[in-house]
């Protein structure tokens, strides 16, 4: 089972920075705005104490939230042969590569069986999964 196995990765913070799927950016929003509620009873609203405490609080919740994301659900991928398998803390995906193909607007976008799916993985990790598609819609193996 693990003489297939080409690649694994868990997702490192730095990429987490960048690449978000829709619970992340739930978590950064929703972090936000629970530290905003403090802010505006500390502060009068427009306030250049406000403002400034409003941008050190969105610079927290932008390097925070990523690491306690990893910390959480350690999001890990590992590319086969033939499947690509995505855990998220105890949830686990394994999808057949023939239903995996690149939604072309954003790099690490896919397609998964019509649906729209953000992989928070390594521009190396991208690079060998779209290499592996590659061999398998040319049916070169």
């Amino acid at each position: 089972m693990t003489s297939d196995r080409i690649f694994e990765e868990t997702t490192p913070y730095t990429v987490l920075l960048y690449r978000k799927d829709r619970e992340l950016r739930l978590w950064e929003v929703g972090g936000f705005l629970i530290g905003m509620i403090p802010l505006l009873s500390l502060f009068p609203f427009r306030s250049a104490p406000f403002v400034v405490s409003l941008l050190v609080l969105a610079a927290a919740v932008m390097a925070g939230m990523p690491a306690l994301y990893r910390a959480v659900y350690r999001p890990r991928y590992i590319l086969y042969r033939d499947r690509l398998e995505i855990r998220k803390g105890r949830r686990r995906q394994t999808v057949p590569l023939t239903r995996v193909k690149p939604a072309y607007d954003l790099p690490y976008f896919f397609m998964i069986d019509g649906k729209r799916l953000p992989l928070l993985v390594s521009d190396d990790f991208l690079g060998r999964l779209n290499e592996r598609l590659e061999i398998l819609r040319h049916g070169w193996e």
